[in-house]
């Protein structure tokens, strides 16, 4: 039980000593006083015995005196018991009994004091007497008689004041634990009002404190505990302060996790996640729930980063991975890990996305080969040529003539080449971004005049539907360079008396350029692919018809340029219809 919050045992410590001293005193009363009086009372007895000894010899010494009337009167004003014994322990007077009651008393030749008395001449005791069933004092002297026989004279007094001695003792011990009971209450409850009840205040501010609902203490009154309560408020300042650094250093750190690109895992030294930044939650596709305390492979099913983790904390060195996601979207992830720093176990891995420079690598790698192949082809059919023209196919004129216009058309197949990767070059160059106003309905009218003549040799028949659009702000030779290299598509993968249309017409803010034609069409298999570079459906065809396998790449690139998109449709042997969208 607690008394207005403090325990009793803290309350009452400062009386604690002073109630011991009543308890303690009162118990050295109850033992020891007792015992003073005993020994207060036999000395006192045996001063009387003194004195009373030479009138009883005297009276001894008379002939024919009655000893038992004697004593009686002797003891009737004094409040004693006076006995005479003769040496053989017989009594022959005893101031308690009557005479009859003396002859049949027993032999006191046993009694501790009448042998000590015998002994010595002098002897005291206390004892229950078990005659008159009472406790006594005794003492006992040796004298002569008349006849010269010894005789002992005993002095007996009750102890009755004893016993109401400790009856009075165990009366004021109860009213000196009651009213030590009261100072305690009431010193107490002064204590309390004075000392208890700020202390209290100032624990329940110091907890409130810690708990973080109480920003200060309030000073109390008292001189001490104020001095108290103002080093808890520097404390709390002081703390406050430092948690303010701490904070602010944690959310920094959060906020440059929050901002890295890269994924961020943290675990500790038992393996076991600390933390992950949204970069890595975003690249493994991890929910928002807690991921600290679980271990990776709980997180996620990849051993790789889990052989990386471990070796990180077994080795404490630097690790390396590579991981390939597949979900939710085909990934390659680049792990990179160390050990924490500052002594401290644990890991740091971080996961970067390599996606687009696998792809850039594979493009540049694909994109060497290709051209590669592409330039070896005519460049040995130059040099084959070349070199029979050297061994004497020049005194031939007409086999002449032949080679020297196969090597005319492999060397416009090269220029054609190099002006596409020219081309592609300059769209992919950031130095190519100027804009200049761009009428469309014009770019579509010279790219129809310049392959007017092609369309005629081919037999196909060009349609135009044009509405009036918008001036278009954007490059006009990449824009003049997508609407022929689709009109030239249209009419090399036709077929005689097959069609070409093309559609120019205003959406919303959105011009949207369609060219539809009869031709052989496309496969579905090939469709994802047909703005590859260097990818062609039918490639002996293609390169029959001079293509170069970067027309569809530089469309891309120019509507991707101006923010548009490319759609195609196709059905094979029905033909094939691409559709440009670009903002105004």
């Amino acid at each position: 039980m607690r008394l207005l919050g403090f325990p009793p045992k803290l309350r009452l410590a400062p009386l604690w000593p002073a109630l011991a001293a009543v308890l303690t005193a009162t118990a050295l009363l109850w033992i020891l006083l007792p015992g003073l009086l005993e020994r207060s009372a036999s000395v006192q007895l045996l001063d009387t015995l003194r004195i009373l000894s030479p009138i009883v010899r005297a009276e001894r010494q008379q002939q024919g005196a009655d000893a038992q009337a004697w004593v009686r009167s002797i003891a009737a004003d004094s409040g004693l018991r006076i006995t005479l014994v003769r040496s053989d322990g017989v009594v022959f007077a005893d101031s308690a009994r009557t005479a009859e009651q003396v002859t049949v008393m027993e032999n006191h030749a046993r009694r501790p004091e009448i042998r000590e008395a015998l002994a010595t001449g002098e002897g005291h005791s206390v004892r229950r007497s078990a005659t008159t069933g009472q406790t006594y004092v005794y003492a006992a002297r040796t004298l002569t008689d008349a006849g010269g026989h010894l005789v002992v004279l005993r002095l007996a007094q009750p102890l009755a004041q004893l016993e109401a001695l400790r009856g009075s003792i165990a009366t004021a011990m109860l009213f000196a634990a009651l009213a030590a009971g009261v100072a305690i209450l009431v010193t107490s409850l002064w204590i309390d009002r004075r000392l208890f009840g700020p202390l209290a205040g100032l624990i329940s501010g110091a907890g409130d404190l810690a708990s973080g609902r109480r920003r200060r203490v309030a000073l109390p009154e008292e001189e001490e505990l104020a001095a108290l309560a103002a080093a808890l408020n520097r404390l709390a300042e002081t703390a406050e302060a430092q948690l303010g650094l701490v904070r602010d250093e944690r959310d920094h750190l959060m906020t440059i996790l929050a901002s890295m690109s890269e994924g961020v895992l943290v675990v500790g030294g038992d393996g076991r996640a600390r933390l992950v930044n949204p970069a890595f939650r975003r690249l493994f596709d991890l929910d928002g729930g807690d991921v600290a305390g679980h271990t990776v492979l709980e997180l996620l099913r990849q051993p790789e980063l889990a052989r990386v983790v471990d070796d990180t904390l077994r080795r404490g060195e630097a690790q390396s991975g590579a991981i390939e996601l597949q979900a939710p979207e085909r990934r390659t992830l680049l792990l990179e890990s160390a050990a924490l720093a500052g002594g401290e176990r644990g890991a740091v891995v971080v996961a970067r996305d390599t996606t687009e420079l696998t792809r850039v690598a594979d493009m540049r790698r694909d994109f060497v080969a290709n051209v590669s192949h592409e330039l070896k082809t005519p460049l040995a059919a130059i040099r084959g040529y070349a070199e029979t023209l050297r061994d004497g196919a020049l005194d031939e004129p007409p086999t002449a003539r032949r080679f020297t216009e196969r090597i005319l058309q492999h060397c416009r197949r090269l220029q054609a080449l190099l002006d596409d990767l020219l081309t592609l070059s300059r769209l992919e160059s950031v130095a190519s971004a100027e804009r200049e106003p761009v009428d469309l309905n014009a770019v579509v009218q010279r790219a129809v005049d310049l392959l007017s003549a092609t369309a005629r040799e081919r037999q196909v028949t060009i349609e135009v539907h044009e509405e009036k659009v918008a001036t278009l702000a954007g490059d006009a030779d990449g824009i003049e360079r997508l609407v022929l290299n689709l009109l030239d598509n249209a009419l090399k993968y036709n077929q005689p008396g097959g069609e070409v249309a093309l559609h120019l017409s205003q959406q919303d803010k959105n011009a949207v350029l369609a060219v539809s034609d009869t031709g052989i069409g496309i496969p579905p298999d090939s469709l994802p692919r047909i703005f590859e570079r260097f990818y062609r459906v039918d490639k002996g065809r293609s390169r029959d018809e001079g293509g170069t396998g970067l027309g569809l790449a530089i469309v891309k690139h120019v509507v991707q340029a101006h923010g548009g998109h490319v759609d195609v449709e196709s059905r094979m042997g029905q033909g094939t219809t691409f559709r440009v969208t670009l903002p105004l």
